[in-house]
């Protein structure tokens, strides 16, 4: 592949939120010089520390993207709170009470910077109605013209002499009038969807994708390197004859790092190599830079509610129809054709040969399992947003939610795993017997010219590695799995038998 220095800069000029270094939308506000801020807020605003472009003038696209998404209309979600679980608090007890809540720290930071500069007290109280100061069950937006959402100046510092100099990864504080800096997009994103900020909060997506196997990726392709592609050079791994593009997806927001790099390149300065070619002993390198799958990988921040994957070949967000398909870019052969992660294409329950397509529970997408967030407010389910995408959660006390009960009342968290380890048993059982029988008659077939028994040999090497292929051991579509496996074996018995 061309080295992409030419490119690059363009790209990351277009995707602003991915490291943060660039502008993606902002509404116009007034800022008034400091000396007329009253000194209720003085000392806690600074307009002056936040850019007053108009960024849509270089960055429309991205600007139309968050003013449709979600990030772009926040309002709305603190009065429907404050109208529910806040009725009877005056503004200072939400923010500073003994149950306090800043909701403009997250919703709107930029939103004391208008009349001049106030405290968040006073922006709750200019942006949401009260009825004698105090928030009720009819409370509503107010002065929505001038309410800023997330804006761009939240997550991004704009240097005066932008684009001279480029914007850093930063969040506004409403509470200092000062950004905070940050050092990834997934830090930024956890000061509110996790409780790196706020430690009481019960939004913890970020804690919640820290726990799983997407946070903790560097690991598994060293591993992979070292033990499978000893003797390649980085260039071969991408786009060898064999190729395997690892970054794309276990870190594609990897080739954001140092302003922009290659597949090729960061593949090479996030893993160690000898005279340029994976060894035995190939490790991990730069680790504090490595994304692993991280929020931008799968949202774009511009309009984060959509269903999107990040492109590193590319550079591009690639809106994809659904969840699901989502999950199959990367755990299926939606991306890669060639792929042997193949759980999306298990779970459609199609590509088998000689037997039926069939779904073990039809209509059940890869988010009902692996995403389930549960109603019981307070709960870990609830807080983590399905970001564990394991389908157990630990609650408090030493229980679990499971996904499984969304459909099955009647199954908990016990009675689920006892109905996977059963469905692993069988599976590992019949698939034992299979891999030796298929070996035995691919053994026998060597020297045998027979195209029925040739087909058949095929057959069972196909529907046996894909059964195997997702790696769940059999709980992903349990019933087509035990019958490729099946397949598989009764087809191997049959050359065995043949050639006898």
């Amino acid at each position: 592949m061309k080295n992409k220095s030419k490119w690059y800069p363009v790209i990351l000029i277009g995707l602003a939120a991915l490291t943060g270094i660039f502008l993606v939308a902002e509404k116009k506000q007034s800022f008034a010089p400091l000396s007329t801020v009253t000194p209720a807020s003085a000392s806690n605003i600074l307009p002056a520390a936040v850019s007053r472009l108009n960024c849509q003038t270089c960055h429309k696209d991205n600007y139309d993207k968050w003013s449709r998404g979600v990030h772009g209309h926040t309002q709305g979600d603190v009065a429907g709170e404050l109208g529910e679980e806040r009725i009877g608090q005056t503004a200072e007890e939400v923010i500073h009470g003994n149950d306090a809540e800043d909701c403009i720290a997250c919703h709107g930071p930029t939103a004391v910077l208008s009349n001049g500069g106030m405290t968040e007290v006073q922006a709750l109280n200019h942006f949401f109605t009260t009825t004698d100061g105090k928030f009720t069950k009819d409370t509503t937006t107010a002065h929505t013209a001038d309410w800023p959402n997330i804006t761009c100046t939240t997550c991004h510092n704009v240097p005066e002499n932008h684009p001279v100099s480029m914007p850093a990864l930063a969040l506004f504080s409403s509470r200092t009038g000062k950004y905070i800096s940050m050092n990834s997009p997934d830090e930024l994103c956890g000061q509110c969807h996790g409780d790196l900020r706020f430690s009481g909060t019960d939004h913890l997506t970020y804690n919640a994708w820290k726990t799983s196997k997407h946070a903790d990726t560097q690991g598994d392709i060293a591993g992979e390197l070292s033990e499978e592609r000893t003797g390649q050079t980085a260039e071969e791994v991408v786009h060898g004859d064999d190729a395997e593009d690892c970054i794309a997806c276990h870190a594609p927001a990897a080739v954001l790092t140092n302003g922009g790099m290659s597949e090729t390149q960061a593949l090479n300065y996030f893993f160690t190599t000898t005279g340029g070619k994976f060894t035995k002993d190939t490790t991990v390198a730069h680790t504090s830079k490595w994304p692993n799958v991280t929020c931008i990988s799968c949202h774009d921040p511009h309009s984060p509610g959509k269903p999107a994957y990040f492109n590193s070949s590319t550079g591009n967000y690639e809106p994809v129809k659904n969840d699901s398909e989502l999950c199959g870019q990367c755990h299926g052969s939606l991306r890669f054709p060639d792929t042997d992660h193949l759980s999306y294409n298990l779970e459609s329950g199609t590509g088998g040969i000689g037997i039926p397509d069939q779904q073990t529970m039809p209509g059940i997408s890869c988010t009902d399992c692996h995403m389930y967030t549960s109603d019981e407010d307070g709960s870990n389910s609830s807080m983590y947003h399905g970001h564990t995408w394991s389908i157990f959660v630990k609650e408090a006390g030493g229980k679990s939610t499971v996904s499984c009960t969304k459909c099955h009342s009647n199954i908990n968290a016990a009675k689920a795993r006892e109905t996977i380890s059963t469905w692993k048993s069988e599976f590992l059982a019949l698939d034992a017997k299979a891999q030796t029988s298929v070996a035995k008659a691919a053994e026998a077939m060597k020297a045998v010219n027979n195209v029925n028994l040739q087909n058949k040999l095929k057959e069972a090497q196909h529907n046996l590695t894909f059964a195997e292929s997702d790696e769940s051991s059999g709980t992903h579509n349990h019933k087509y799995k035990m019958a490729l496996v099946k397949d598989a074996n009764s087809k191997a018995l049959e050359i065995i038998y043949a050639l006898k």
